[in-house]
């Protein structure tokens, strides 16, 4: 259901996560869900390709990233997705509900993803934005990448997908069974029978890491970015083992 074979996105979520990330395949996937039945034609569906890319641009920086024959934008969704659903998980949010990327009674059917924000700000009295949440989540982010690294994780090196991804055609998915889904200008296309371009993989995972203000050789951290992000002591602490840039 979450193959990068099918969504390309997840092929980087899947790579520099710390476990299965659930719930940023979620977002992805339960979209492109809704999409399908309004591909196939079901009553009522109404999450259009010209919605799906709208919600792209919206919740995930580009329109390319709701074309899945083409590997651009993919990086840059990726890391927004992180970033936001790491700040759900602190937030206790509900993965079933959070983010509401798709309204289905509104003009547009776009979400807002500056909801979360409005929330803790209503419930707390300290008022932040949508980007300042989103900066916690990339603090997060961050974090876990350190605490990995501090025991063993060793960068590029290690992030990689199993090798069944570059060599096995993509045959079916299970709620998805002609992988049908939005390519370019929206045009319904299949991923049946696609590769996760090896070559094509690396080129996004250079332009995350840059996304990151990681290395983009070695896919370390750099001391000034995580110095950047409020985490002098976790730079510190990688600087005397030799693990930042």
């Amino acid at each position: 259901t979450y193959l990068p074979k099918t969504y390309i996105t997840t092929g980087l979520l899947y790579a520099v996560a710390i476990r299965q990330p659930i719930q940023q395949l979620h977002e992805t996937s339960r979209l492109a869900a809704q999409w399908v039945q309004w591909a196939n034609k079901l009553p009522d569906a109404n999450l259009s390709s010209d919605v799906f890319r709208a919600i792209a641009r919206r919740f995930w920086g580009s329109e390319s990233a709701a074309d899945f024959s083409t590997y651009e934008g993919k990086a840059l969704a990726a890391k927004m997705i992180q970033d936001r659903q790491l700040t759900k998980e602190s937030l206790i949010l509900c993965d079933n509900v959070f983010p509401i990327l798709y309204v289905e009674h509104s003009a547009d059917h776009v979400g807002d993803p500056s909801v979360e924000s409005k929330l803790f700000s209503a419930i707390t009295g300290n008022n932040i934005t949508e980007e300042g949440l989103n900066r916690v989540g990339e603090r997060i982010f961050n974090l876990q990448r350190a605490i990995l690294v501090r025991e063993g994780h060793r960068g590029r090196e290690y992030d990689t997908l199993p090798e069944v991804s570059y060599t096995v055609p993509l045959e079916s998915e299970r709620l998805n069974p002609d992988c049908i889904l939005p390519g370019k200008n929206g045009e319904i296309i299949s991923r049946k029978g696609a590769f996760f371009d090896k070559k094509k993989f690396q080129k996004i995972l250079t332009e995350f890491y840059e996304l990151r203000g990681w290395d983009r050789e070695t896919g370390l951290q750099k001391k000034a970015q995580l110095e950047g992000l409020d985490l002098q002591d976790v730079a510190r602490n990688l600087e005397a083992k030799g693990l930042v840039v």
